[in-house]
């Protein structure tokens, strides 16, 4: 790799544009049978990631691709997918979109009993930090609290104008109607960023509901978090939110915005030094059918790109295309998943 970070949206498009599969030439798995070939989908926030080791690991021919987490753990459910892709917990709709028994879904993503034969099993991966992005020109939103996103986000008495937003009047802003460009309803990014700022977001105890669900026209959502950045970087008035990954690979095309949880607090910038403080912070998720059976040719692939991605390796790549390693925030996680994968 050189020490060079991945570009990620050369290698999206490639995958798009020419729906390649990719084999790569650094990961010496000779003992591997490189002629598997292995279907991983889901989180447009992960895809980066899952690229980048595709492309790397030599141990099977890897088709990737988006669409969300829920896509990629419906694809996994149904069969469809080896590796699912989920940039959130698996949730007990996860198992009801297929037809299987939603209260075998426990709280921490775990299933109690298989769906339709297929148990899913999670892995973390990375870590991410959602940004919350405006305009550049933007001067009167460099710091939010949760209470100012949930006034912006949500139907609860919405700000419809900047200068409606508690607080920010006073910091000039205009009287301009806000516009909102950001993930869809079947994206990971749109379930954490809600669990951040909706209390009992997800239970039967959720008053609140999202903007988008509002249906007044200024939540416009997208599964691509390219089309939400050009959305942003070309209206003054607009705001929005994705992995910190593609502020990374876009430098100096939107201004990120410090959070706080409450006034009072400190506000913190995203970044990758700051994932410790920072309050919109997450796990990355892959999803697989039990832990892979080493007993079949593609259950070997797939045990062996799970050890990949976990190796230091593996995870040396994170950085480079804009997380957070696994083991910087809780160095515990690895060892506990590479000793099942043994």
């Amino acid at each position: 790799m050189n020490g060079k970070r991945i570009g990620i949206f050369g290698l999206v498009m490639a995958v798009i544009v020419f729906g390649m599969v990719f084999s790569g030439c650094t990961q010496n798995t000779s003992t591997q049978p490189s002629n598997v070939k292995l279907s991983q989908t889901g989180s447009s926030t992960v895809l980066p990631l899952a690229i980048a080791w595709a492309e790397q690991f030599e141990g099977a021919q890897i088709s990737v691709s988006g669409g969300g987490s829920s896509h990629g753990l419906n694809s996994l459910l149904k069969g469809e997918a080896d590796l699912g892709d989920a940039s959130r917990l698996m949730k007990s709709s996860d198992y009801k979109a297929v037809g299987c028994d939603e209260t075998m879904v426990n709280s921490d993503g775990t299933a109690k009993a298989a769906c339709s034969g297929v148990l899913p099993t999670k892995w973390t991966v990375a870590y991410d930090v959602l940004a919350v992005v405006v305009n550049k020109e933007n001067t009167w939103a460099n710091e939010l609290t949760y209470d100012q996103l949930y006034k912006i986000f949500t139907n609860d008495s919405p700000a419809v104008y900047w200068d409606e937003v508690p607080g920010l009047k006073e910091k000039g802003a205009p009287h301009a109607k806000i516009t909102i460009y950001a993930p869809d309803e079947a994206s990971g990014t749109y379930d954490y960023f809600f669990e951040s700022i909706i209390k009992d977001w997800g239970k039967a105890t959720q008053v609140a509901k999202t903007r988008l669900e509002l249906g007044d026209g200024v939540y416009n959502p997208s599964a691509d978090d390219n089309v939400i950045l050009d959305a942003i970087k070309s209206n003054k008035y607009a705001i929005g939110y994705f992995g910190y990954a593609y502020i990374i690979e876009n430098p100096g095309q939107l201004k990120v915005v410090k959070v706080a949880k409450k006034s009072g607090d400190t506000f913190v910038e995203a970044s990758i030094e700051n994932v410790a403080q920072y309050p919109i912070a997450r796990p990355l998720f892959i999803y697989t059918n039990g832990v892979p059976n080493t007993s079949t040719d593609k259950g070997k692939a797939i045990n062996a790109y799970l050890k990949y991605i976990l190796s230091e390796q593996g995870q040396n790549i994170v950085p480079q295309v804009g997380y957070v390693k696994v083991s910087l925030v809780d160095p515990t996680i690895m060892p506990a998943q590479l000793s099942k994968l043994n």
